[in-house]
């Protein structure tokens, strides 16, 4: 019994001593005032960048590090093109190349083929060399991310996105179209020959960009479906270009009167 006693009251005093911490501490806590700071000063300057100031060795270490990798990867060549290329209005070979690209993967990879393909003049951000083409050469040219997209469209909405092709001056577009402008109005558009129904549903490759109704392409927007495939534009030019070295041919385009000013 000695025993029990002592270990209860020993236990009796350490739950009273804690309680009684606990208590003092919360206490103090409830004393306590958060800091309160005060902007004091506020002061800034131009710092003039140029080449007179040298580098800035630990930074550029840090750069050639990954840069050594990173244009091993960039400078591999991928293929051959038979010209330079360059992005333009109402057509040019840059933008007809990477429509027509466009159109091919719609017909592989749509339920019924592609009707059209459709893709902005700025989205090509530099030219394509005539000669050996590397992976940086496209990384340059299509450095956005933007992602091909399907679309069912109706031929009414489409005709309202060859008008606003006509307001703007053309733009990329499948070779099997042809648009006729005249005082930026658009005077005719068929697609394999065949004027555009209204009332048909035409299935369109595009970019999210324009899907989401950028660049003059509202009409996009009243889509009956659409469908982002969430593959750059970037990687099914890059894949063109491998699979037409891997045939032997090299990368070729044509202006063929897909867009005409009158």
């Amino acid at each position: 019994m000695r025993y029990k006693w002592i270990l209860y009251t020993l236990t009796t005093l350490l739950v009273v001593s804690c309680n009684s911490y606990k208590q003092v501490d919360k206490h103090q806590q409830a004393e306590r005032v958060a800091p309160q700071y005060v902007i004091a000063n506020i002061s800034g300057q131009i710092v003039e960048m140029s080449q007179e100031q040298g580098t800035h060795a630990e930074m550029q270490a840090f750069v050639d590090k990954y840069k050594v990798t990173l244009d091993k990867q960039m400078n591999e060549v991928i293929g051959t093109s038979s010209e330079f290329m360059q992005k333009g209005r109402p057509e040019s070979l840059l933008t007809n190349l990477t429509s027509d690209v466009m159109k091919a993967y719609g017909d592989q990879n749509m339920e019924g083929g592609a009707d059209v393909s459709i893709m902005n003049v700025n989205g090509h951000r530099s030219t394509l060399p005539k000669g050996d083409l590397t992976l940086g050469n496209l990384f340059e040219v299509y450095s956005f991310d933007n992602t091909i997209t399907f679309l069912e469209v109706k031929g009414e909405d489409l005709i309202k996105i060859f008008e606003a092709y006509a307001r703007i001056g053309g733009a990329g577009i499948s070779s099997n179209a042809r648009l006729t402008i005249s005082d930026r109005k658009l005077k005719s558009a068929s697609l394999d020959g065949k004027s555009i129904e209204i009332d048909k549903i035409y299935n369109v490759v595009t970019i999210d960009y324009l899907a989401d109704g950028n660049d003059n392409m509202k009409a996009f927007q009243d889509a009956v479906s659409i469908n982002n495939t969430g593959i750059t534009l970037r990687d099914v030019m890059i894949d063109y270009v491998r699979e037409q070295t891997a045939e032997g041919k090299q990368i070729s385009s044509q202006l063929d009167g897909r867009i005409t000013i009158e």
